[in-house]
C-alpha cells in the first residue's frame, strides 16, 4: 500500500474548515510575522542582540515547510503555491557555500546542536517541493547538504551520535540519508546510514532490541524519547531498501509496543516527551510527539497494509491533531492535555522565541503536519496485482471517513473520483460516489473501523455478500463506472476506555472516532464538580449545533446530551473542540459501574520459549486493581478452549507457574481483568 502522489483532495465538514483556517491563519501569515524563520540563517555568523536561537532552531523552517508543501494537495487557493515557492527560494537562498543549511556559526556547523536534526526537516521539506514540483534546485539543496555530512562523519573519528545532546536526536537524519541513497544510488549516502547505525547500536538500538521485541518505553538512554520515532522511520526505509526483514520486524514491533502502551485516548503519543509505558500518569502530551506518532503509522500503513495503523491515524487525527491546533488555525498547543486548559504553545514553550520569531517554537510549524498527513492516508493505493478479469493492476484504498471530494490516478492514468456525502463522524452512514473517467475494473478497498462493531454495506443500492469485518478491509472487486454509490453505515454506540492507576474511577468515553469531554464552556459545574456517570447505561442523545449562535465561529464541531447519576443533564462535546474557549475541560470522565481497563500480555511473549519448571507470566500494571481481578488462562489452541492451565482472583500482574509446562509443544495464553460489569 503506498499514497497517491497525484492526489487532490477537498474536505469539508470540519476537517475543511480546520484547513481553510490553517492556509489563512498560518501558512500565509506565518513568515511575514516571523521573518527570523529564514533570516536566522543568514546572520549565522553574525552577532545578535539577543541570545542564541534554541539548539533545535534549524527545524522550524523545516517543519513549516512540510506542512505547507502537504497542503497544496487540499486547497484549491491561488495564493498557496507561489507563497510556497517563494518561501523555499529564500531557503535554498541562505544555503551557505559548504552546503550547510543551518542557524549556527561556522565552526559549530553540523558538529553540536541538534543541528543534524535541523537539517533532516529542511532536506525532507524540499525534497517533498522537489518531488510535487522538479524543482531541480531544491533537489541540489539536498544534496549539497548531504553531502558535506558525509564530508565531516563518512571517514574520520567524529561521530553523529556526538552531534549534540540528546544524542539520539540527530540520527534522526538517517532517515531522510536513506531516502536519498534510494533515489540516487551514491554510495557515499548508505555509507552515512552505516556510520548511524553503528552509533545507534551504542543509545538506543532500535534495529536490533525492536527486532528483538523490546517494547519503545525500555529502550536504554535517550531511546524512548519521541524523537527517536523518526529513527524507526528510518529503519523503515531501509527496509525498502534492502527488503531485509529485520528491519520491517523492529519498525512494526517498536510501533506496536507505542500502540499498546503510550497511545493516550485522545490518540496522543509519549508522556512528558518520552514513552512511559503508562497512559494513566499525568504529564504533558507535547503536540510534536503526536506528529512523530503520525508520520511513523503511515510508515506502517504503508509496510503492512493493516487496517489497525489505519484506525490510529484515524482516532490521532480527529482528536489529538484537531485539539492541537485552535480552530482559528493562528496557533496550536505545546501540551494537550486529556483534562485541563489548551494554551498556545508560544505562551506554554516561550523561551524558544525571539525578536524576530516571536512565535517559533518546536510545534506551532508543526502541529499543521497533523492535518496535511491526511493527503497521503485519506486514499492511497493498492499493491499492484491481478483483478478479477485477470488484468494487471493495483486497487484503490478508502481510508479516511468524512465529506471529502478526493481525485486519484490510478497506475494506468486513469482518473478516479471519489465523492464522500456524509456528516461523519457526527453520523454513521458515509454515502461514497465513485466515478472513474473510464469504465474500469479493480478493487476498491474499505477499511472497516475496529470500532465499528456492526458495520452494514450496499453496492448500488443492495447488500454486499461479503460481511465486514471490524479492523479490516473489505475488498469490492467489479467494473467501476460513473454513478455508481457505496453506502457504509457504522455503529456509533457509545463506548468506553476504563482507567486504571492515577485515573481508576474514571473513562474515556467514545462515539465513533471521536473521544468526548467534558467542557466548563458549555456547562454550568465546574470539572471539579461533575459527578459520575454510569456507563453501563450510558445513552447520548445528539443536540444540533447552531454555529451563528457562538462567538467568533468556535461552534463546536458536536455536542451530546448525556445524565449523570443524580440525574444531572451533562454535555458533552467533541475532544477536538474542548477548552477552544480557554476553558477547563476534561476527558477522563468520573464514571461508576465500568469495566476493567485492557490488559497488555508482557511475558512470554509470541514465539518465546520456556519450561519445562517454573513459567513467569507478566501483564501490565498500572496500580493494583481496585474493582476487579484477574483471570489468566493458558491453552493448547488458539481459541483457548484446550486449556491446560487456570487461574482465576488474582491480584498481581504476573503468575508464576510450576510444572505445568513438561510436555513440549506450543502454547497460548491470555489475561483478562474480570468484574460484574
Amino acid at each position: 500500500m503506498q499514497s497517491a502522489r497525484s492526489a487532490q483532495f477537498r474536505f469539508g465538514g470540519e476537517i475543511g474548515r480546520r484547513v481553510d483556517a490553517n492556509v489563512e491563519h498560518w501558512l500565509l501569515r506565518m513568515p511575514g510575522a516571523n521573518p527570523g524563520v529564514i533570516d536566522m540563517f543568514h546572520r549565522r555568523d553574525r552577532r545578535l542582540p539577543y541570545p542564541q536561537v534554541v539548539p533545535w532552531a534549524g527545524e522550524f523552517a523545516g517543519k513549516y515547510l512540510i506542512s505547507a508543501v502537504q497542503a497544496l494537495d487540499m486547497t484549491d487557493d491561488p495564493r498557496v503555491e507561489p507563497f510556497v515557492a517563494d518561501f523555499v527560494a529564500a531557503l535554498i537562498d541562505a544555503q551557505a557555500e559548504d552546503g550547510y543549511l543551518g542557524p549556527f556559526p561556522k565552526q559549530e556547523r553540523l558538529l553540536a546542536h541538534w543541528d543534524l536534526w535541523g537539517h533532516y526537516h529542511c532536506m525532507l521539506g524540499l525534497l517533498m517541493w522537489y518531488d510535487r514540483t522538479g524543482d531541480e534546485r531544491a533537489l541540489e539543496c539536498v544534496l549539497r547538504a548531504a553531502d558535506l555530512m558525509c564530508d565531516i562523519y563518512n571517514e574520520s573519528e567524529r561521530r553523529p551520535v556526538q552531534a549534540g545532546a540528546p544524542e539520539t536526536n540527530n540520527l534522526a537524519v538517517m532517515h531522510v540519508i536513506a531516502d536519498l541513497y534510494r533515489r540516487t544510488g551514491y554510495p557515499r549516502y548508505l555509507r552515512l546510514v552505516e556510520v548511524i547505525e553503528e552509533d545507534m547500536a551504542t543509545v538506543g538500538d532500535w534495529l536490533r532490541r525492536g527486532a528483538a521485541g523490546v517494547p519503545f518505553h525500555l529502550l536504554e538512554g535517550q531511546g524512548s524519547r519521541w524523537e527517536s520515532a523518526h529513527i524507526v522511520q528510518g529503519l523503515a526505509e531501509m527496509y525498502r531498501i534492502t527488503g531485509e526483514e529485520r528491519y520491517k520486524t523492529a519498525v512494526v514491533s517498536l510501533w506496536d509496543s507505542i500502540r499498546r502502551y503510550d497511545r493516550h485516548p485522545s490518540g496522543a503519543f509519549t508522556t512528558y516527551e518520552r514513552a512511559t509505558g503508562s497512559v494513566y500518569a499525568a504529564g504533558a502530551l507535547e503536540t510534536c510527539c503526536s506528529i512523530a506518532w503520525t508520520a511513523l503509522t503511515l510508515d506502517v500503513l504503508e509496510l503492512t497494509g493493516s487496517a489497525c495503523a489505519a484506525d490510529e491515524l484515524e482516532l490521532t487525527t480527529w482528536n489529538q491533531v484537531l485539539a492541537a491546533q485552535h480552530p482559528s488555525g493562528s496557533w496550536c498547543t505545546y501540551d494537550t492535555p486529556l483534562n485541563g486548559v489548551r494554551a498556545p504553545s508560544y505562551h506554554q514553550i516561550n523561551f524558544q522565541a525571539r525578536p524576530s520569531a516571536p512565535e517559533l517554537n518546536c510545534c506551532s510549524p508543526n502541529g499543521p503536519r497533523g492535518l496535511g498527513i491526511l493527503r497521503s492516508w485519506a486514499v492511497m493505493v493498492d499493491a499492484p496485482g491481478k483483478n478479477a478479469a485477470g488484468q494487471a493492476g493495483a486497487g484503490l484504498v478508502v481510508n479516511f471517513y468524512g465529506p471529502v471530494t478526493g481525485n486519484v490516478k490510478r497506475e494506468n492514468r486513469n482518473p478516479v473520483t471519489l465523492v464522500q456525502e456524509t456528516r461523519f463522524p457526527l453520523e454513521g452512514t458515509v454515502r461514497i460516489k465513485v466515478a472513474p473517467k473510464k469504465k474500469e475494473t479493480f478493487p476498491l478497498r474499505l477499511r472497516i473501523p475496529g470500532w465499528s462493531k456492526r458495520t452494514a454495506v450496499t453496492v448500488n443500492g443492495e447488500a454486499w455478500a461479503e460481511p465486514p469485518k471490524p479492523g479490516t478491509y473489505l475488498s469490492i472487486e467489479r467494473a467501476w463506472r460513473r454513478g455508481d454509490r457505496i453506502e457504509l453505515t457504522f455503529d456509533m454506540a457509545p463506548r468506553t476506555w476504563p482507567g486504571a492507576g492515577l485515573r481508576a474511577g474514571r473513562a474515556a468515553i467514545y462515539t465513533g472516532p471521536l473521544l468526548l469531554a467534558y467542557d466548563t464552556c458549555i456547562n454550568a459545574a465546574e470539572v471539579a464538580d461533575l459527578p459520575a456517570l454510569d456507563v453501563a447505561a450510558l445513552k447520548l442523545e445528539s443536540i444540533a449545533v447552531n454555529a451563528k449562535a457562538w462567538s467568533f465561529g468556535l461552534a463546536p464541531m458536536g455536542l451530546w446530551k448525556t445524565y449523570a447519576m443524580n440525574g444531572a443533564e451533562v454535555v458533552l462535546t467533541d475532544f477536538a473542540s474542548a477548552g477552544a474557549h480557554g476553558t477547563e475541560y476534561a476527558a477522563w470522565l468520573p464514571v461508576v459501574h465500568a469495566g476493567p481497563p485492557p490488559i497488555i500480555l508482557e511475558a512470554p511473549r509470541d514465539g518465546a520459549a520456556a519450561g519445562p519448571g517454573l513459567v513467569a507470566f507478566e501483564w501490565g500494571y498500572f496500580g493494583p486493581p481496585t474493582d476487579y481481578t484477574y483471570e489468566l488462562v493458558v491453552a493448547e489452541d488458539p481459541g483457548l478452549t484446550d486449556v491446560v492451565l487456570r487461574q482465576d482472583n488474582l491480584t498481581s500482574a504476573f503468575y508464576i507457574a510450576a510444572d505445568a509446562f513438561d510436555n513440549p509443544g506450543r502454547y497460548y495464553w491470555n489475561v483478562q481483568a474480570v468484574n460484574e460489569f
